[in-house]
């Protein structure tokens, strides 16, 4: 089912196409966070136009124009978040681990997955600060899963799912109302469940996921402090503390703060 181990080859793939939100930029500060602490390999996949500053292993460039909108707090966001089933056929890496830019890699837990017997790997399981988990994509719909971070071997299997991913995102309209799905716009957390669940027999397969929860913030964020065991998060009148682990941050505006790039070269160049 798995490659031979001689000839493997492992990195991280990141999308980021910019809108109103710099999105490269955001990747250009996660990046030295997952270079920190994975020591892998890095592969940016970007629009035509954009500048990244980090020292990328590659830089791969599509024509992704296509605007996707999102309704948040009365706001409308713009985002370009089609297209990432073509991550199979663009990886470079024999064992990809492949990230939003909103994914905060503050440990090297991610590496433990790639010594057990997988051909992708999703996370089904998510809590925010409130203890609060999402559950489905609509009253009687399945449960999503999180395209936030994933994890794949360029297998046969793998390959079947992300090209199912295609096919989805190419028939949403379809899949939306075949799966009761309550958003009218394209999400990869929905396609990537719907392909899972069908792949497996209409199975959850979730015992084969990623095997822990995800915590994502999902309030506005004013700062974050770390120590080698905590991470404190201050939202609000609000501060939060957690035990030190990868974050999925919601907040875009945060992820482009003096805070965070501060909170990155604390981590990456500790004085």
């Amino acid at each position: 089912m798995n490659l031979n181990d001689s000839v493997k080859s492992r990195g991280v793939v990141l999308f980021a196409f910019n809108t109103g939100v710099d999105y490269v930029e955001i990747a250009d500060r996660v990046s030295r966070l997952i270079k920190h602490n994975l020591k892998l390999p890095i592969t940016l996949i970007t629009d035509l136009d954009s500048q990244p500053k980090f020292n990328y292993d590659s830089i791969i460039r599509i024509d992704n124009t296509s605007d996707n909108f999102r309704n948040v707090d009365d706001k409308q966001i713009t985002w370009r978040n089609f297209g990432r089933y073509l991550a199979y056929d663009l990886s470079p890496y024999t064992e990809t681990i492949l990230l939003d830019t909103d994914y905060l890699v503050l440990d090297d837990s991610l590496l433990k997955l790639f010594a057990t017997d997988f051909d992708y790997k999703l996370m089904h399981h998510n809590r925010n600060l409130e203890n609060c988990s999402y559950e489905v994509m609509g009253e009687t719909s399945l449960p999503f899963v999180w395209a936030t971070v994933v994890l794949f071997r360029k297998t046969e299997r793998a390959r079947l799912f992300f090209n199912f991913i295609g096919r989805i995102q190419r028939n949403y309209r379809y899949y939306r109302a075949l799966y009761n799905i309550r958003e009218g716009n394209f999400r990869n957390d929905y396609a990537f469940a719907i392909a899972n669940c069908i792949l497996n027999g209409y199975n959850l397969n979730v015992d084969q996921g990623i095997p822990w929860r995800m915590l994502t913030v999902d309030q506005q964020i004013d700062k974050i402090m770390l120590t080698n065991t905590q991470v404190q998060i201050c939202h609000g009148e609000k501060a939060t503390v957690v035990p030190y682990q990868c974050l999925h941050i919601i907040d875009k505006d945060y992820l482009q703060s003096r805070d965070f790039e501060q909170v990155v070269e604390a981590i990456v160049e500790p004085t």
